[in-house]
């Protein structure tokens, strides 16, 4: 072959790599159509191998002029920088009627960013760090000109990024990950009994295992819920007295599995609890809820709504996913918790609360350890123009759940609440997405207070509660 004939082939093979060198696939189009041209006598094998030589150095120059660029280790093949970007605006409402009625109407805007860097090792390690704002686990989420400490208007003050995230992880083999460190939530499970932004730090494992159409998982939790054991040689000192560790364990096993040719389903069986000492807990660790009447505007959650002794439950999350055509899929989604320490967990609310109003309605009041999730969804796809929109019923007992983990948005942190949620997301391009949430609902048991955990939004004892959000997310 001529040198002009060559340099031409030469030319229009090199800008086809070059035009999608990051990309896997151009490479291996561009590796087949160069064995295409060489079999089909277009060019020699000995042009067919200079080419290859010169693709080859090409490679080496773009990753030497990279890598003066930005400086990655050797050892790693493989880095992702990710995150997004949302503003929203939001109303929550709450009207407590009981004694004194009295309401709470909160509006605001609010933004959050997520900052990440993925790595992949060149063995089977990576690495993953996020950070984000807001310093309580349940919410990444900043208030507009509402920074604490900043009273006076226009302060415009600086948020503050915290780890999201900061994990090492191994899959060394395909059916097992195993993480270390702040890491994401593994669990297959709904906001009912876990919000989103929380992360768990300590192990995790991840199985899975194909078999047929069915495809087995079981992922498992050994995180510190409760750091930082103390023990003196003589169970106290003059700045403190012996702590324990409290670790909240989870074992869930489940599957993915294929009903029909458009039907699928995923069901799972998740069984969560910690081992505090419960034995030994003072009155202070015990759980303690408050009446649902109250005498003014104060919020009667309880003597002590925080506590998790007696929380012992198990959670069966499940779906079905019916993909009526090219484009839409329909889903039905549910999910059910029983605590089985539920009535040990109401008499032990009932035995610590001093005598009064509130200790009255705890004893009289009864056990509510069950809560439950029952809703539907349809989904048009993930590329620009695509949208979704799911509706649910949930109600949550006063016994059934952590009420440190249910979200912070729906019903504002609180169990015994029953209600109804809409979520509605529609994209607008690939990456950017307008997202509304709309909930109402009312306390179950009105003779107990709606009791919310590591922090609330509204101050009043809710008996009605209604919200409405309105998001924009950037994606990258």
């Amino acid at each position: 072959m001529n040198s002009i004939k060559l340099r031409g082939v030469f030319a229009a093979v090199s800008g086809a790599l070059m035009f999608g060198a990051t990309g896997v696939a151009m490479a291996d189009t561009t590796d087949d159509l160069l064995k295409a041209l060489r079999d089909k006598g277009v060019l020699t094998q000995n042009e067919f191998d200079d080419f290859n030589t010169s693709r080859d150095m090409e490679k080496v120059k773009k990753s030497t002029e990279l890598r003066g660029k930005i400086n990655i280790g050797n050892f790693i093949h493989d880095a992702t920088i990710y995150g997004d970007v949302r503003v929203r605006y939001e109303h929550r409402d709450g009207e407590d009627t009981a004694v004194i009625p009295i309401s709470e109407d909160r509006n605001r805007g609010r933004y959050k960013i997520t900052l990440g860097v993925k790595t992949e090792a060149n063995n089977f390690f990576y690495s993953d760090l996020a950070l984000a704002m807001g310093s309580r686990g349940r919410s990444d989420n900043a208030t507009f000109a509402g920074v604490s400490g900043s009273a006076n208007n226009g302060a415009n003050d600086k948020e503050t990024l915290f780890v999201k995230r900061a994990l090492i992880g191994w899959h060394g083999v395909d059916w097992l990950t195993v993480e270390a460190g702040r890491v994401a939530n593994p669990l297959y499970t709904t906001e009912m009994v876990w919000d989103k932004d929380l992360t768990l730090e300590g192990l995790t494992e991840k199985l899975n295992y194909t078999v047929g159409n069915t495809e087995f998982f079981a992922n498992l939790v050994q995180s510190y819920y409760l750091g930082d054991k103390k023990n003196y040689s003589n169970g106290t000192v003059a700045n403190g007295t012996d702590k324990n560790n409290n670790f909240l364990l989870a074992f869930q096993g489940g599957a993915n599995f294929k009903l029909a040719d458009q039907l699928t389903g995923k069901a799972a069986l998740t069984y969560t609890t910690y081992t505090h000492d419960r034995a030994a807990a003072a009155a202070g660790q015990i759980f303690q809820p408050g009446r649902g009447a109250t005498t003014g505007n104060a919020y009667a959650g309880g003597t002590n709504p925080l506590a998790v002794n007696d929380v012992r439950p198990i959670e069966i999350p499940f779906e079905l996913s019916y993909k009526a055509n090219d484009k839409y899929t329909i889903t039905a989604f549910g999910d059910y918790v029983h605590n089985l320490d539920g009535s040990d967990r109401q008499a032990a609310a009932c035995a610590a609360l001093a005598a009064g109003a509130d200790k009255t309605a705890v004893c009289n009041a009864g056990t509510d350890s069950n809560a439950w999730l029952l809703g539907a969804g349809i989904k048009s796809g993930t590329k620009a123009g695509d949208w979704e929109a799911k509706v649910w019923w949930q109600e949550v007992g006063m016994y059934a759940v952590d009420p440190n983990t249910v979200d912070s948005d729906i019903f504002d942190s609180r169990v015994n609440m029953k209600g109804v949620v809409f979520k509605g997301v529609y994209n607008i391009e690939d990456n950017v997405f307008l997202n509304f949430t709309g909930a109402h609902a009312n306390r179950k048991d009105k003779s107990l207070a709606a009791v919310g955990g590591a922090g609330t939004d509204l101050s009043v004892n809710i008996d009605d509660y209604n919200l409405y959000q309105v998001d924009l997310t950037y994606r990258f």
